[in-house]
């Protein structure tokens, strides 16, 4: 059996596609990795396993006509590169985004089963299109099975790299690796992979006035102006980003962030309820739909970006804290763990 694997452009694309390919080598399945040129993926080339392949396509929204034109023949001519390099692959699965787009003609064209992960709870304009083809389509969100309606849908969950969920610790271990204080609480302020000035403002304003241990997540380009808006508030602990996220995780009780279906399946998997604050641009509001399913199930509350003042943060947390276990149980039900798994044994 081969495997094809696409998913790339942005890391929300990328990383479950990346945990996929890392548990299907794991069970010694050939796999096929297609990214492109222009994404993310391309600069982290050296931690996907198997044989890979980048191929030059470009965004068909959010462009003119002539680009456009230009991305549609970008498709077609990177779905026939792809033959070169598939051989005689048995399936191919994609994750959205326009990098998975030369994957799925591939698979239409050769007519081999196409499946479709799904990590939002509002589908991307790709995997909405390609799913009328699709043997099956796996989601994370409960919300977005009314997308597609009569096709066979599973909720998987999102793959999430084992190297994550195996670092999980005891909250006060954590605590003392970070050099903070055990005792707690302790919160976490995050903007996503890239950071976002919006939560790390507000970040420095909470831990200024609330006294409160609080660990920020800027993100590499905002880092230095936000050390500087910080200086003398020695209970904030700054990190640009971290590699061993498992040990931030464990070390936290209450998480403030953005809601996309990454942050908040690797919250539910270390039990850290959140006040979700949704970017506000994210495609069809996505970020908001995930949060209020988050919500519904106990875990979490949602907060609209234009709705936030530091007072109404506080009062928020103030609520989780009141209600910790039962929250902490409803952000653990979220998710499981077993994304990966559960995706590979419905394609096998």
């Amino acid at each position: 059996m081969k495997l094809v694997v696409a998913g790339g452009g942005t890391g929300g694309h990328f990383f479950p596609s990346l945990a996929l390919l890392k548990e299907a080598r794991e069970r010694k399945i050939d796999t096929l990795y297609v990214g492109s040129l222009r994404g993310i993926e391309k600069s982290l080339e050296a931690q996907i396993p198997g044989e890979k392949v980048f191929l030059e396509v470009y965004p068909l929204r959010g462009v003119g006509v002539r680009d456009r034109l230009k991305a549609v023949k970008s498709f077609v001519k990177a779905s026939l590169e792809i033959r070169k390099h598939a051989g005689n692959a048995s399936s191919a699965i994609i994750f959205g985004g326009y990098a998975s787009v030369p994957t799925a003609l591939y698979a239409l064209f050769r007519g081999i089963p196409l499946y479709i992960h799904e990590q939002n709870s509002v589908p991307s304009m790709t995997n909405r299109t390609f799913s009328l083809f699709a043997k099956k389509v796996f989601i994370t969100f409960e919300y977005t099975r009314r997308y597609f309606k009569g096709k066979h849908v599973i909720k998987t969950g999102l793959p999430v790299r084992k190297e994550l969920i195996e670092t999980k610790m005891d909250k006060e271990k954590a605590r003392e690796a970070l050099g903070i204080d055990p005792s707690p609480p302790v919160i976490l302020f995050m903007g996503g992979s890239q950071g976002a000035r919006f939560i790390n403002n507000l970040a420095v304003d909470f831990a200024r006035k609330t006294g409160v241990k609080t660990i920020l997540l800027s993100g590499t380009q905002d880092h230095d102006r936000i050390r500087e808006l910080a200086k003398g508030v020695e209970n904030l602990f700054i990190y640009p980003f971290r590699t061993d996220m498992g040990i931030i995780y464990s070390s936290t009780d209450i998480a403030v962030c953005r809601a996309g279906a990454g942050t908040l399946t690797e919250l539910s998997l270390f039990g850290v309820p959140a006040v979700m604050i949704p970017y506000p641009y994210a495609a069809g509001d996505h970020q908001y739909y995930n949060a209020k399913e988050i919500e519904d199930l106990g875990g979490g509350l949602t907060l609209r970006q234009e709705e936030v003042t530091t007072e109404r943060v506080i009062e928020l947390i103030d609520r989780i804290i009141n209600s910790i276990e039962g929250m902490i149980t409803g952000i653990s039900s979220f998710s499981t763990a077993d994304g990966s798994s559960a995706i590979l044994k419905e394609i096998l």
